[in-house]
């Protein structure tokens, strides 16, 4: 299975080595040109530092960033991002995420990253698909990042700032009109309440979409409807000059179709004995659920951030509350004939605090620690019918809690070369109080780094660390073969990295290279029954690299380029109650759910039209490899490609833009269910959005 990392090495090792020996030639040269790409500064330490000194592998959007490729969810991130693939399905709320080959664990599960909004943590894995506005930068970092960021740190962590209160008056209206019915309204005010002591921001966006994708068998009535409202309330106060406290207030609603998966086999359906089976015969690859599905999340949050300068360091408090209902009532046999029908129902309060100290010197050593709560009480309720016969629900009352310690060191050993050391100590416990079980995961989670600046221009870094994600409870139905719970698992990731500015700084870039020990990486399944439930893979393997540049050739012109792979290989597996497929069929596998390849390319061009005026066009293109689909890699998605268009007229204080998303109307698979794993009739796969032109105008004073 590895064989193809040698040939991967034998190209990207020269690229490594050119890249030093262009920093070596030209990274002290002072060269003068207008066409220079700013260094992004980030906080992902928790201090302000150049994008291009940390020794990680990160992607950085900037509020022009966001404009440009008009981010508005994390799937335009992940289209953007080496190795990140995000993929909505089933319902509102519902996504799949898989950051370098480690991926997402749905029902009551986690994500593999850590995604925060301001500092505070998104508590429940249906936050991630909410809709992002108002946003100042968006950070993608790759590898373990449990030191810092907690909880499911282990892939990686989704950083979001959102834009804060202002000193002068700031007004904001975007107004969007797409196909499908699709219209938008969004908005933001900023000032002064008390001048330099207490500033306020108000943000709010409305979408109501009719949809683009229809049910041919219930009178071509549109699936992927979907109405959100978003509202978000902020107040900074800076009584003292050592003291700012910030809180904020977030409510998100989301209601949409549910459930529009497309049967990739014929429906067979399973009787017991001697009923013989009953065999649908119903067409492949078309939207034919006998009724609409429905589906919601509604969600509100509050929290405060306080911080305290004691001069020799930054104290911070951040204390979060986040309330969310979702329930979903869908055709789960998604074929023409009335067989499985399901009613999902997941409410959950959780409470978060976090304390942490972070020097503010800058001595050659530099350090966070810090001290982490996590409780949420969460229900999960999923009732099916079968032939029209209830079946005693699946139901899960779950109570977890979460203690952590964490700690992270930089120490420059000399004026070239940095150390860094970090660490994280977890102890979790998952109470199931409806089946009467709980369980404690403790884990360790250290990491170790090492930067060496070859010149002003160019960083080199290798990187060892621990990632973990605790184990649980499965929301078993009666009749189900799962285990009732599953184990934590952990992984050892191998990172080394170059990144840094080339010809001036018209050329800037990063290349990374990395392989994982995984194990018992957890893999969600589900079943006729209305089960949900997470397995064990014992052992697997992960080895892959990402390689980002931008580029202005031209004051005019700015090309992007990102490139990633993973080769991956299952190499321990047993056979396993509930799943149906035999271990023999699994061991020596790809790890599923990853495409092989993955190239974004971006193309901007500027064309000044005087008074204050610019003409900028834009293509952006994304190649996506084949991706394998289930644990026996015998349901695959063929590669495919996306391009999207736009072309805006813009001055000062206005933008307006024609966009075409998916240009070409390439229809490709979202994400896929094998009946043979999960018990159902047919196969199942979610279908991809067909083009879509829309219109834009924003205006900000």
């Amino acid at each position: 299975m590895f064989t193809s990392n040698i040939r991967t090495l034998r190209v990207l090792l020269p690229v490594m080595a050119g890249l030093v020996s262009i920093s070596a030639e030209t990274g002290l040269a002072d060269t003068e040109s207008d066409s220079t790409i700013e260094e992004i500064v980030v906080t992902s330490r928790f201090r302000a530092e150049n994008l291009s000194d940390i020794p990680d592998s990160i992607t950085a959007f900037t509020v022009d960033d966001i404009e440009r490729h008009r981010i508005e969810r994390v799937n335009r991130v992940a289209a953007l991002t080496p190795n990140l693939r995000f993929s909505d399905d089933q319902e509102v709320g519902v996504s799949t995420l898989v950051i370098r080959g480690v991926r997402q664990n749905r029902g009551t599960g986690q994500p593999p990253v850590s995604f925060r909004i301001d500092g505070v943590s998104a508590t429940n894995n249906l936050l991630t698909t909410q809709e992002l506005f108002d946003i100042e930068s968006i950070v993608v970092l790759r590898g373990p990042q449990g030191a810092l960021y907690g909880r499911n740190a282990i892939g990686g962590a989704i950083l979001i700032s959102t834009r804060q209160p202002t000193a002068e008056p700031e007004y904001d209206l975007r107004l969007s009109a797409a196909e499908g019915e699709d219209f938008t309204v969004a908005a933001s005010a900023s000032g002064p309440i008390v001048d330099d002591k207490l500033l306020y921001r108000a943000s709010l966006r409305v979408q109501d979409r009719k949809g683009q994708l229809k049910n041919a068998y219930l009178d071509n009535e549109e699936v992927d409807f979907k109405e959100s409202t978003s509202f978000r309330g902020q107040l900074l106060y800076k009584p003292a000059d050592k003291l700012s406290i910030d809180f904020k207030g977030q409510y998100l609603n989301q209601e949409g179709g549910s459930g529009y998966f497309m049967p990739g086999s014929e429906g067979v359906l399973p009787l017991p004995p001697p009923d013989p089976p009953i065999f649908f015969g119903n067409p492949t690859y078309e939207i034919q659920s006998n009724r609409i599905g429905v589906s919601f999340v509604d969600s509100w949050e509050l929290s405060a951030k306080i911080d305290y300068d004691l001069g020799w360091g930054t104290l911070t408090s951040i204390t979060s509350y986040t309330d969310v209902d979702s329930g979903n009532d869908q055709d789960l046999d998604q074929t023409l004939f009335e067989a499985i029908d399901i009613v999902v129902i997941d409410e959950s309060q959780t409470f978060a605090q976090e304390l942490r100290v972070v020097s503010n010197t800058e001595s050659p050593l530099r350090w966070v620690a810090g001290l982490h709560f996590f409780s949420q009480d969460r229900f999960r309720s999923l009732a099916t019918t079968f032939l029209g016969t209830p079946v005693p629900p699946a139901a899960q009352d779950l109570k977890l809690e979460n203690y952590a310690a964490f700690g992270h060191l930089s120490y420059d050993l000399s004026e070239d070369l940095e150390l860094t050391v970090a660490f994280r100590y977890d102890v979790e416990t998952p109470e199931d109080t409806t089946q009467g079980r709980d369980e404690t995961f403790k884990e360790l989670q250290p990491k170790v780094s090492l930067g060496y600046s070859f010149s002003d221009d160019l960083l080199g870094y290798v990187t060892v660390g621990k990632g973990f994600r605790a184990g649980g409870f499965n929301n078993l139905a009666p009749g189900s073969n799962f285990e009732p719970g599953f184990d934590k698992e952990s992984l050892i990731s191998y990172e080394a990295g170059l990144k840094g500015a080339w010809f001036g700084d018209r050329l800037r870039g990063g290349l990374s290279l990395f392989h994982i020990d995984y194990s018992d990486q957890q893999y969600f399944l589900f079943d006729q029954t209305g089960t949900q439930a997470n397995i064990n893979v014992p052992k697997s393997k992960i080895f892959g690299g990402e390689l980002e540049l931008v580029a202005m050739p031209a004051e005019s012109m700015q090309v992007n380029l990102g490139l990633g792979f993973t080769d991956s290989e299952i190499s321990e597996y047993e056979d396993i109650a509930g799943v149906l497929v035999p271990a023999s069929e699994i061991v020596g596998k790809n790890v599923p759910g990853a495409p092989v390849w993955t190239l974004n390319f971006g193309l901007q061009h500027y064309k000044s039209l005087g008074n204050d005026l610019d003409l900028v066009s834009r293509l952006d293109y994304e190649h996506r490899g084949k991706t394998y689909w289930t644990l026996d890699n015998a349901d695959t998605q063929a590669a495919y490609d996306l391009t999207n268009l736009s072309i805006a007229l813009q001055s000062e204080k206005w933008n307006t833009r024609l966009f075409v998303n998916n240009v070409f109307d390439e229809e490709y698979i979202e994400w896929f269910f094998a009946s043979r794993f999960i018990g159902l009739p047919a196969d199942i796969a979610w279908p991809s959005r067909p083009r879509q032109v829309g219109l834009e105008f924003s205006y900000r004073y």
